[in-house]
């Protein structure tokens, strides 16, 4: 088996001797070279072509959305871009131009932070290689609703929609809901693999292309009618209560699922045990299975399934679990999503 080809770019001396470090000791992969700014990164990638670079953004020379898009046109490596919290916006425009995965950048002089970050790094970059080249090709962003503000609402959800997705979820999330409608009572959850700190930034930004309100998930909140909630980083999102009664988030913070937390199966499996057959389930593009266990229990408690196709995810690892598994009752591109979700929905004189 040949080694995983990895070329680190960073301008900080110390972060390109942590991310070294933590790949160099993980087996099957080789760090093939370093470079300390955009210009030399192209340049690298041309002469070593590596299969997969991880990529910091604020670079001197030229930064890393300006290497990036070259690295995109003139090579087959997937990128991993190094984001910082601060700048969450520069992030998702590095997805649109061709980014396969992003993780937080460490804060230098943190070592508490080491462990976390292996772990995440080490998935991203994994993740990265199982990825097609032709799937990184850039997206075209969804354009930000023009909509008069929208009062809060006071109605409890009569119906539920949880959408689960992770490696090229944030881009298909923007295109399933800038296809969503809020007139019918029902709220929408979305368990999206992030760093920490990139929910609240994720959610407002969702809201903008929505037209409609969308929040990072608290514990204790009620949740309302029309509104969208993202769960946090760090914790599992459930819900409680029933259709038109008092319906709660609640984070636990218990063990990781699927090595990761959030995941998506507790909400998929709360929510089918509070609303039954008022719940759909939907399930993006993302690697590995998360979501599919969810899924049947939506399926079992008589509520409709969708799972993305192979030909629109970037990775059929969740969605493909979910339709091995017999749980997706429609399988629909990415364009077609929105549109299944709408006619899953019944009006105030049809929910139940």
């Amino acid at each position: 088996m040949n080694p995983m080809r990895i070329l680190v770019v960073d301008d900080s001396a110390l972060v390109r001797q942590i991310v070294t470090r933590i790949l160099s000791d993980a087996a099957h992969i080789e760090v093939v070279g370093f470079a300390r700014n955009g210009v030399e990164a192209v340049a690298m990638v041309r002469e070593l072509h590596p299969d997969v670079v991880t990529l910091d953004i604020q670079m001197p020379e030229m930064d890393g959305i300006e290497a990036l898009k070259h690295i995109v046109r003139d090579s087959s490596a997937r990128v991993v871009m190094l984001s910082s919290c601060d700048d969450p916006e520069t992030t998702y425009r590095a997805l649109e131009a061709g980014a396969v995965e992003f993780i937080s950048k460490p804060r230098e002089g943190l070592a508490s932070s080491m462990e976390r970050l292996s772990g995440e790094l080490l998935r991203a970059v994994r993740t990265a290689f199982a990825i097609s080249p032709e799937k990184r090709v850039p997206v075209a962003p969804v354009p930000a609703h023009e909509h008069p503000e929208i009062p809060p609402s006071d109605t409890d959800p009569r119906q539920l929609v949880c959408i689960a997705s992770s490696t090229g979820g944030p881009l298909a999330l923007e295109r399933v809901f800038a296809g969503l409608r809020t007139e019918t009572p029902t709220a929408f959850l979305v368990v999206q693999h992030l760093p920490a700190g990139f929910a609240g930034s994720f959610a407002a930004r969702l809201g903008r292309v929505a037209g409609f309100t969308i929040l990072e998930a608290a514990d204790g909140m009620r949740i309302r009618s029309g509104f969208g909630y993202v769960a946090p980083y760090g914790t599992h999102m459930q819900v409680t209560g029933s259709p038109g009664a008092a319906t709660m988030i609640r984070l636990v913070d218990g063990p990781t699922l699927h090595g990761l937390k959030p995941s998506a199966d507790p909400l998929f499996e709360t929510a089918a045990e509070c609303y039954g057959s008022a719940v759909t389930g939907v399930v993006l593009t993302g690697m590995g299975s998360d979501g599919a266990l969810g899924m049947v229990a939506v399926k079992a408690a008589g509520g409709a399934t969708i799972a993305q196709d192979e030909d629109t995810s970037v990775v059929w690892g969740m969605p493909g679990a979910a339709v091995k598994l017999g749980a997706a009752q429609y399988v629909v591109p990415i364009e077609r999503v929105a549109v299944e979700i709408r006619r899953t929905l019944r009006g105030p004189e049809g929910a139940s």
